[in-house]
């Protein structure tokens, strides 16, 4: 297999991958700016395993958007096509242009298989760099804080975004005060528990709590955490 050094080059084939014709023309341009080779493959495959067969057969990275179902039928969405390509060893990076409304529910559940997302309107250089993180990653391993530690996460309250029951967790080890938001079930799927009985609770995960920002936090692997021993919530 070749480095991240030797592939990823001026000229090197990047796959671009949007339902938009006029966002996947302004990426390619970007790519042609930052002297890659865009190759527009369209995302109404079927399965994800048959788009990211034709990644692979076709480019040596890939640049997808996040939300693929606006102007296509794609039954999965820029997440899902990154984090799935990525761990095929296939350099791939999410670009969005709904951050603020996807990053902690659709496209937090990938997030540690994500290493870089830009929000749209990046520039050349921006992408060059995002490829090369999320290369560099496949290579020699995470970043500092890409790396996932076993920590507590104790949720607030349940809500939701439209339909989908989220919930707000404080994860001391890194911000004790501000809540971060991630899917209900992302916990329930992994303990059994229902959304009504996680309020309180406190479990163990991994997360990269070394992160720069709230955007860039994964979690995985929640367990209920050990009850606290009585002895310590005595009063002196």
């Amino acid at each position: 297999m070749q480095s991240v050094l030797d592939t990823l080059r001026p000229g090197s084939k990047i796959a671009v991958v949007d339902d938009s014709l006029d966002d996947m023309r302004r990426t390619s341009i970007l790519l042609e700016d930052a002297e890659f080779v865009p190759i527009a493959i369209d995302p109404t495959y079927p399965t994800l395993q048959e788009l990211l067969d034709t990644v692979a057969a076709r480019a040596e990275g890939l640049v997808c958007d996040h939300r693929l179902s606006h102007s296509a039928t794609a039954p999965f969405t820029g997440a899902q096509v990154v984090a799935a390509s990525n761990k095929r060893r296939v350099p791939a990076v999410l670009i969005t242009g709904y951050a603020d409304l996807d990053e902690q529910t659709s496209i937090r559940r990938y997030r540690s298989s994500i290493p870089c997302m830009l929000r749209k309107r990046f520039e050349p250089a921006e992408i060059e760099s995002a490829l090369t993180r999320a290369h560099r990653e496949q290579l020699i391993g995470p970043a500092p804080e890409r790396v996932g530690h076993r920590t507590v996460v104790r949720v607030l309250r349940v809500d939701r975004i439209g339909s989908e029951p989220i919930v707000e967790v404080i994860v001391v080890a890194w911000d004790p005060v501000d809540a971060v938001i991630l899917p209900a079930d992302m916990i329930t799927s992994c303990v059994g528990m229902t959304e009504d009985e996680l309020p309180g609770k406190r479990f163990m995960a991994r997360v990269n709590i070394h992160a720069r920002s709230s955007e860039e936090l994964f979690f995985e692997n929640f367990e209920l955490a050990p009850e606290v021993p009585r002895s310590w919530l005595s009063t002196f």
